[in-house]
């Protein structure tokens, strides 16, 4: 019996013993099992964080698409607009007359400072800035006369004005023989660029200028057979005094013998005479209406222009008084020596 509780007593503490080694293993292994549980609930709780940023970078993509398409729309609509305004402006286009355009050509001659371009931009642009005018070999302007409907044509009426610069005189006759001219405003005067008086020896030169020697070139056959007007400006009236016509026969009567070698064309070409100043505007207003009248057809005229004509006073009427007025003789120191 003694023997026998020793050895129970052993078996108990080798089982304890063995126990006690169990439940130490179990505790390490649960232990490890919650370390990694832990870890995991970790890993679950950032892929939770991710998965609602992932949420809100879904949520402001899905807001930028749906921005996205409605932008789209409006584009499409926007373009669906374009179209219909392009099929519209084409509809409009196919309907509307073909535009063609008729130029009659006029150019204007004289020696350097007479005020040609002064003048000419009277008439052809009213609106230009005088003292911003300079020497030029040649200028070409445009004024559009009338616009005239015809079936399906739209015929624009355009004057084309070519204003020579003094010395340039021999290229403008090369225009003149080689282009077909419809108008020729010729550009005389009384007085230098800055002058106040006569100056006699000035008219002098002009008038071997335009000697009738020198006239043929200018009325070769080619132009007699396309002008039709040609006009006479005698241009600074202002330095001389007396009533109007009283200046009007003084400036003729310098003139006298340019006027008489034009005059020998008047059975070819319509000749006028004009006494005015381009500066002062006198006398300038008559040119328009006259070279429409001599070189635009009748049934170029529309209604803007005929209300325009109606507003200058009559240019037959005043070139026909002007041509009436009795000329006095050309004072001595400035008769031209005419071989």
């Amino acid at each position: 019996m003694q023997v026998v509780l020793p050895i129970v007593l052993g078996l108990i503490a080798v089982a304890c013993g063995a126990g006690a080694v169990f439940l130490l293993m179990q505790a390490t292994q649960l232990k490890r099992k919650l370390q990694d549980a832990n870890q995991h609930i970790e890993a679950l709780r950032q892929a939770k964080g991710q998965l609602d940023q992932l949420r809100a970078q879904y949520g402001q993509l899905q807001q930028a698409l749906d921005l996205a398409r409605n932008d789209d729309r409006q584009k499409v609509d926007w373009l669906d607009a374009q179209q219909k305004e392009i099929d519209w402006y084409k509809s409009e286009l196919e309907s509307r007359p073909k535009i063609t355009q008729k130029r009659y050509k006029i150019l204007t001659l004289g020696i350097k400072w007479t005020g040609k371009t002064s003048l000419t931009l009277k008439w052809a642009n009213p609106l230009v800035d005088l003292g911003t005018l300079q020497g030029t070999k040649i200028e070409r302007y445009e004024r559009t006369v009338s616009h005239v409907l015809t079936k399906e044509v739209l015929t624009e009426h355009v004057f084309e004005v070519g204003d020579w610069g003094g010395e340039h005189i021999v290229d403008a006759q090369q225009e003149l023989i080689m282009e077909e001219i419809h108008g020729l405003l010729m550009v005389v005067d009384l007085a230098g660029k800055d002058g106040q008086k006569v100056e006699p020896s000035r008219i002098q030169e002009q008038l071997r200028e335009f000697q009738p020697q020198s006239l043929q070139f200018f009325f070769s056959p080619k132009t007699l057979a396309s002008c039709k007007a040609v006009v006479l400006f005698i241009n600074k009236s202002d330095v001389l005094s007396g009533t109007p016509a009283e200046v009007e026969r003084e400036a003729r009567g310098y003139y006298k013998a340019l006027i008489d070698s034009l005059e020998r064309y008047k059975n070819n070409i319509d000749i006028r005479v004009l006494v005015g100043s381009a500066s002062y505007g006198h006398s300038t207003h008559h040119l328009f209406s006259h070279f429409v009248e001599k070189i635009l057809p009748k049934n170029a005229y529309d209604p803007q222009l005929l209300q325009r004509m109606k507003q200058d006073v009559s240019p037959s009427a005043a070139l026909s008084r002007t041509a009436a007025l009795p000329a006095p003789p050309v004072p001595q120191q400035v008769r031209p020596n005419v071989r």
